[in-house]
C-alpha cells in the first residue's frame, strides 16, 4: 500500500511539474508574439516597456499591501543604500533586457529573436564559472551546448534580417 502511494505522488507531481513547464512555455511564447505585433502598430517600444514595469510595480505593491494586511506582519524595509547598491543594478539591467528586446522587434524576426535570447544559457554559463557560482564539469557544459545547439539548429534557416 506504502509502494503505490508513494508511485502516485510521484505521477502527481511529474503531471503538475509538466503542466506548469508547458504553461510557462505558452504564456512566454504567447507574449513573444503579442510583443511583435504591438511594435508594429506601436513604435515606442521602451515607452511601451516603462509603461509595463510600472504597471508591474503598482501590482507588486498592491500584493504586498493585501499580504501585509491579512497577515498582520510588519514588511521588510531595505534602506537606500540597500537599495542603490543591492536592487538598482538588478533592476537597470532587467528593465535594459526587457527594453531592448523589444524594441529588437522593430528590426529582427521572431526566429533571429528567440535564437539570440536563448543564447543567454551560454552565458549565463561562462559568467557562473568566471565568479566560481559553478564548479567546471564535462555534465554541465554538454547540456548546455546540447540546449545552445538544438536552439541554433531549430532556427538556423529563418533567421533573415535586413542589416
Amino acid at each position: 500500500m506504502g509502494r503505490w502511494a508513494l508511485d502516485l505522488a510521484f505521477v502527481w507531481k511529474a503531471l503538475l511539474t509538466l503542466g506548469l513547464v508547458l504553461l510557462y512555455y505558452c504564456f512566454s511564447i504567447g507574449i513573444t508574439f503579442y510583443n511583435k505585433w504591438l511594435t508594429k502598430s506601436f513604435h515606442f517600444p521602451l515607452f511601451m516597456t516603462m509603461l509595463h514595469l510600472a504597471v508591474i510595480f503598482l501590482f507588486s505593491a498592491l500584493s504586498r499591501a493585501l499580504v501585509q494586511c491579512s497577515s498582520h506582519r510588519a514588511r521588510v524595509v531595505l534602506s537606500w543604500t540597500d537599495y542603490l547598491r543591492r536592487v538598482a543594478p538588478t533592476a537597470l539591467a532587467t528593465a535594459l533586457d526587457v527594453g531592448l528586446s523589444n524594441w529588437s522587434f522593430l528590426y529582427i524576426t521572431v526566429s533571429l529573436y528567440t535564437m539570440t535570447k536563448s543564447s543567454a544559457v551560454l552565458f549565463i554559463l561562462i559568467f557562473s564559472l568566471i565568479f566560481k557560482l559553478e564548479e567546471l564539469r564535462a555534465a554541465l557544459v554538454l547540456v548546455v551546448l546540447l540546449i545552445a545547439g538544438g536552439l541554433f539548429m531549430f532556427t538556423y534557416k529563418s533567421t533573415q534580417f535586413n542589416m
